[in-house]
């Protein structure tokens, strides 16, 4: 449903003393009622410029600036709001030209609509304390000085700006559904999508009343309410399109993607969008990436995958942050210190009931004391009476070896949410679709293959040094000859080899709060 949100254009009188730019090039706080984005730019750039205008000649408009209003009036099929960039008001000035004395204003006005539009499609369009996000990691856009001065000095600043997307077949890939959802919506607005009722769990040869409701979800026109091979074989199809395990098993994750309305997938799609702005570009020739909700690990060289894995990631209510960050090295036979968080929520309680709880998992306590840390019995601590502040004191840790929680292979990439890629204990778990089951750091799945990826480029390195270090039983940390970019993020929708669009589950529920903040904000283009 293609419905804008469009305010009006308010025409007002000239508010600029243009008598008096010449000598002095002085901007006001506002053009047609609305403030400048960035007055103090737009100040210092037309006053280098002497008052030369960009946009206006007489009484018309420049080619390219007809060029730049019609890609503005596109930008819903990136999930923009049109009418952030007045584009009303732009569309009129481009179908009718220039009113006779408001050639200032019109420029302004223009001036403040491109550095809006250029600035949201290049970085944040709300602010990341806002939203809870890494300030460090992501875009906040091109400001605006920078982007007046190019655009001065080029000769198509239409193509410039369109420039400032991300230029990846993905991107456009995402546009394109985005369009053919609000195209079906805008033309069947009655479609309904019956919701399909079950707890448990479906698997080949199980009898469902279910099962017909699923047959005619994924185009099955069968009869039988027994979930048979020819289903079986639908279903992992329909598991493989929405970055599920194809394993034919209609579980909870199955369920909900096949209950997915195409609301739910518009608002996937725009904060994708949103997200893959956010990314600072050009993306480095080698790095990491983890996408959290895909729960699953590639490692690009030379631009490339070179490999994918599969990763835990963090549960719901302790979710895997997303950052950008860098590997330096990598620890062998690392010891693991137990995070606040789980010292906390799981083990204070466990030992509050029974003293020896930690015993099996080879947990060791430390105490600080007038001389340093001094190791302690878990009985030598009174656990009823610890307050969150004074367990933070106490030092759990466990050894290296087979129990350890990190495996025999850690990432070191030191950051402020303590998130990092390691080994695990219990590689089982990498066969299950769902794997949202960490206290937030990242388990992967072949930490031999990361370690070899990441130290590859050291002088004389060899895959044999792993095993070598490992078999030490040792810690040992090795740094890489140069650090490694790793982006953790968050993509529920990307597209396959096949060039199929995948739209997944929102695991953490930040799409909806995503798209919720920007349409409070007026920048959703769809109600």
């Amino acid at each position: 449903m293609k419905k804008m949100i469009i305010p009006l254009f308010c025409a007002v009188a000239l508010l600029l003393n243009a008598g008096a730019y010449a000598a002095s090039f002085s901007v006001a706080n506002s053009v047609a009622g609305v403030p400048l984005v960035e007055r103090k730019a737009v100040q210092q750039f037309y006053t280098e410029q002497n008052g030369k205008f960009l946009w206006v000649n007489g009484d018309k408009l420049s080619s390219d600036t007809k060029d730049i209003i019609e890609n503005i009036g596109k930008s819903w099929e990136h999930g923009l709001n049109p009418s952030n960039y007045r584009y009303m008001a732009l569309q009129e000035l481009a179908k009718n030209g220039v009113p006779e004395g408001r050639e200032l204003e019109t420029e302004l006005l223009i001036t403040d609509a491109v550095i809006r539009y250029s600035q949201d499609i290049s970085g944040m369009r709300l602010s990341p304390k806002e939203l809870g996000e890494d300030s460090a990691s992501w875009s906040r856009g091109i400001d605006g000085y920078s982007l007046l001065r190019i655009l001065s000095e080029n000769s198509d600043r239409s193509d410039f700006i369109q420039q400032l997307l991300p230029q990846d077949e993905t991107y456009k890939r995402l546009t394109k559904e985005l369009k053919s959802i609000v195209d079906d919506i805008s033309q069947n607005p009655d479609k309904k999508t019956a919701r399909i009722k079950f707890s448990g769990v479906l698997k080949p040869g199980m009898k469902s009343a279910s099962i017909i409701q699923i047959r005619r979800k994924l185009g099955d026109n069968g009869n039988s309410d027994v979930y048979d091979d020819a289903l079986k074989a639908k279903v992992q199809a329909f598991q493989r399109q929405h970055g599920l395990a194809a394993d034919g098993i209609i579980g909870q994750r199955s369920f909900d993607a096949i209950n997915q309305t195409r609301t739910q997938k518009l608002v996937k799609l725009i904060a994708n969008l949103e997200r893959r702005r956010w990314v600072r570009r050009p993306m480095p020739s080698k790095y990491i990436l983890v996408n959290i909700p895909q729960m699953q690990l590639q490692a690009v060289q030379n631009s490339r995958v070179a490999f994918e894995m599969p990763v835990i990631v963090g549960r719901d209510k302790r979710p895997t942050t997303s950052f950008v960050d860098s590997v330096i090295g990598v620890r062998f036979n690392p010891l693991w210190y137990v995070p606040d968080t789980i010292k906390k929520e799981d083990f204070l309680p466990a030992l509050r009931k029974d003293i020896n709880a930690l015993d099996k998992k080879g947990i060791q306590f430390r105490v600080k004391t007038e001389t340093g840390m001094k190791k302690v019995s878990a009985s030598e601590i009174n656990w009823n009476e610890m307050t969150a502040e004074n367990l933070k004191s106490i030092q759990m840790y466990q050894d290296s070896g087979d129990e350890n929680a990190l495996g025999v292979i850690r990432v070191l990439m030191p950051n402020k949410y303590d998130i990092y890629l390691h080994d695990t204990n219990a590689p089982s778990l990498f066969s299950k679709d769902d794997r949202a089951l960490s206290s937030g750091c990242v388990r992967v799945s072949e930490p031999r293959r990361i370690a070899n990826f990441i130290l590859g480029d050291n002088q004389g390195w060899s895959e044999k040094n792993i095993e070598s270090y490992i078999n030490s039983h040792k810690l040992k940390e090795v740094s890489a000859a140069v650090p490694i970019p790793v982006y953790l993020l968050y993509y529920t929708a990307w597209q396959d080899t096949d060039g199929q669009v995948i739209i997944t589950n929102d695991v953490y529920g930040w799409d909806a709060k995503l798209v919720q903040a920007l349409r409070q904000k007026g920048k959703i283009p769809f109600e």
